[in-house]
């Protein structure tokens, strides 16, 4: 017979799996909104521009400086917003496993009770890492951004011409940066919970870990087939192909399975014995 608590168990997970779902779509959203602020500045800055023919090479100085400007100040908020997601989405990994276990077993297994806080140096390098990541896609959009002001220059394009193309390479960013912030938003997530999970494992024997499909119209189907695949804490989920993951979004995983994946690693107990 079916223990009651593991319907609680898995009813409070998927609280804190749309927990980090909405952290990555409010900050998807916040990224979108500076990105369109930056072209918004750089076409308020080209339309005043005089007309290419009379254009001198300090006009395109001036608008390479304004590009660049507006850019970086995009991807300083950027940072700092995705600094607090990451933090955020760390915590819900935490939470992923403490809170369904309490909500189901009650204050006898109250995890933060018994177990230390997790080692955060990881979560410092993802930071740094999104933050390259962030800066990459200011540097290489303000440089493309840039080249088109030269085609105008030169008369191999119209101002209106360079706008449309401008708005263009904005998309491009916006489209790298939503697949930064599912993905490591995302493994912040599952590197929190896994760390949890094996921090957790020695205080309850019957605890493991059970992979669930993301549910996405267009999943990956080696994910979809592995859905309620169970394993120990410590050991690997295998997709059909063999490729082990220990997580969803696995850095040590290929990218192929890791990019944008939205399945998760979620708490299963075998047994329901005493924390000890």
């Amino acid at each position: 017979m079916a223990d009651p608590r593991d319907k609680i168990l898995r009813r409070e997970a998927n609280k804190v799996r749309r927990r980090l779902t909405a952290i990555q779509r409010d900050t998807d959203k916040e990224i979108r909104r500076l990105l369109k602020k930056a072209l918004e500045q750089i076409n308020r800055d080209l339309a005043l521009a005089p007309d290419p023919k009379s254009w001198q090479a300090f006009h395109l100085d001036n608008l390479k400086k304004n590009v660049t400007r507006a850019l970086e100040t995009m991807e300083r908020a950027a940072n700092s917003k995705l600094g607090t997601a990451a933090g955020q989405s760390w915590q819900a990994g935490i939470d992923l496993v403490d809170k369904p276990i309490e909500a189901a077993g009650g204050p006898r297994f109250r995890l933060d009770g018994l177990l230390g806080e997790i080692d955060t140096r990881q979560l410092r390098a993802m930071r740094s890492f999104m933050t390259d990541r962030m800066s990459d896609i200011s540097t290489s959009v303000a440089n493309r951004i840039n080249s088109e002001l030269g085609l105008v220059m030169i008369g191999a394009k119209t101002q209106h011409q360079a706008a449309e193309a401008i708005g263009g390479l904005i998309d491009g960013g916006r489209a790298r940066a939503t697949t930064i912030i599912r993905t490591e938003l995302g493994r912040a997530f599952s590197v929190a919970s896994q760390e949890r999970y094996e921090q957790a494992a020695a205080k309850l024997p019957g605890l493991k870990k059970q992979w669930r499909r993301s549910g996405k119209v267009h999943s990956r189907p080696q994910h979809d087939a592995i859905d309620g695949q169970v394993r120990a804490v410590d050991e690997p989920f295998t997709l059909g192909d063999g490729v082990s993951l220990m997580f969803p979004r696995d850095p040590r995983a290929p990218a192929s399975e890791t990019i944008n994946c939205g399945c998760e690693s979620l708490p299963f107990m075998e047994s329901w014995e005493s924390p000890t």
